[in-house]
């Protein structure tokens, strides 16, 4: 079937098969962007652009699994190896408040000198102290780390976390939820099966997914792109269809920095695209990564095609994210007219924070000045801000 065609049963609303959905790489991506922007008005709020104000707390540096493409994990002896007390997370937690953030992010590496009671026990005194905060917290990688330590299920866990505190468990640890790719790129990390299955024990047990993403740039195929957006669909049609009492409430993609990384070369041994973090890092890199280097443009194309295709695939999934921290105000407005309907939180996740950094950036200073971008940067797309809760909720501003 010509891309064609497949646009034209996107556009009216018919489900995607995953041989259609491969083929929407051929389409251009302004007839591409077009679909999913139909797509998009018919399935989330028309007029509306949802917005966040929170924070991300990275509680810990420490990780065994030792991914490859990781700028931000260290081995437990490394002289930079870090895991804050809990007077350092309520400090955070309190600048989180001080700027009127209602959500936070936690999480950090696979830390086996870390009990499972420190997790239960940071829950509770964030609950208690910061009852207006919602805490998505964890990984299904951090969950089944938890699970070796303890020998105990990830149902057993997710339980206790879960009233000890926990509102939601974020899609972390996905990036391609492809075997081989997983293999290539990190051998160590959680399995396809053992991330679905954690997932879907989560949402079972009443635990939102905050959000469930796709990381590209690791060497995968479009086919395999494709697969990873099924098996998030299939978890969501499988959510519906037995009433779990928590569904999937968001998704969002975006490229993975490789360049300085030791995963960079092996990507660029199987042909994959290695995408830089910025120019300068670009002139830097060694063979073979160079020969495969991605420009910043040509990252922000890749990336407003996959925001496209995400939302044409995923029609169980409400709301799609738009990346303004890492791709720019100006990339993020162009994704809000090509399937997205959330600028994603003010806070970020350890890897994003970490790549930043790693490229001598600064990371932004949430004050009303970078809310006000934020809401130029909708208003710009078309649409009205929004702010939202954790869970799309909204709220006053």
């Amino acid at each position: 079937m010509s891309y064609a065609k497949v646009l034209e049963r996107a556009c009216t609303g018919e489900r995607l098969s995953s041989s259609e959905i491969v083929r929407l790489y051929d389409a251009p991506l302004n007839e591409l962007q077009s679909a999913a922007h139909q797509a998009r008005l018919r399935r989330a709020d028309p007029q509306a652009v949802y917005y966040l104000v929170g924070g991300v707390i990275d509680y810990t540096n420490v990780c065994t699994v030792a991914c490859g493409f990781c700028y931000f994990y260290r081995p437990k002896n490394h002289p930079e190896a870090k895991t804050l007390s809990f007077d350092e997370i309520r400090q955070q937690m309190e600048e989180i408040r001080a700027y009127g953030g209602t959500y936070v992010l936690i999480q950090g590496g696979v830390n086996p000198n870390l009990p499972f009671s420190w997790y239960t026990d940071l829950l509770r005194l964030l609950k208690r102290e910061f009852p207006e905060i919602h805490v998505a917290m964890l990984s299904p990688e951090e969950i089944y780390g938890l699970e070796q330590l303890t020998g105990r299920s990830a149902e057993a866990l997710l339980a206790e976390l879960r009233n000890s505190g926990l509102d939601s468990l974020p899609g972390a640890s996905a990036e391609i939820l492809s075997t081989r790719v997983r293999k290539l790129v990190s051998p160590n990390r959680v399995s396809v099966t053992d991330w679905v299955r954690i997932v879907e024990t989560s949402l079972k047990l009443g635990i939102p997914s905050s959000w469930v993403s796709m990381v590209f740039g690791l060497g995968e195929t479009r086919e395999e792109k494709v697969q990873h957006l099924l098996i998030l669909r299939e978890i969501q049609d499988r959510a519906l269809e037995k009433g779990y009492p928590a569904k999937l409430s968001a998704f969002k993609v975006w490229p993975m920095r490789l360049a300085t990384t030791r995963t960079a070369p092996r990507v660029a041994t199987v042909g994959g695209a290695v995408y830089p973090i910025n120019l300068d890092q670009a002139r830097e890199v060694a063979e073979p990564v160079k020969n495969a280097l991605i420009q910043p443009e040509e990252v922000r194309l890749h990336y407003l095609r996959e925001v496209a295709i995400a939302r044409l695939a995923l029609d169980n999934i409400p709301n799609h994210g738009a990346l303004w921290l890492t791709m720019g105000f100006e990339t993020a407005a162009k994704a809000l007219r090509g399937g997205a309907n959330d600028m994603q939180e003010t806070g970020a996740i350890n890897a994003v924070n970490a790549a930043v950094l790693a490229a001598k950036g600064e990371l932004p200073k949430v004050d009303e000045n970078l809310l006000a971008q934020i809401n130029q940067c909708i208003r710009n797309a078309g649409f009205s801000p929004v702010r939202r809760d954790g869970l799309y909720n909204q709220r006053s501003a």
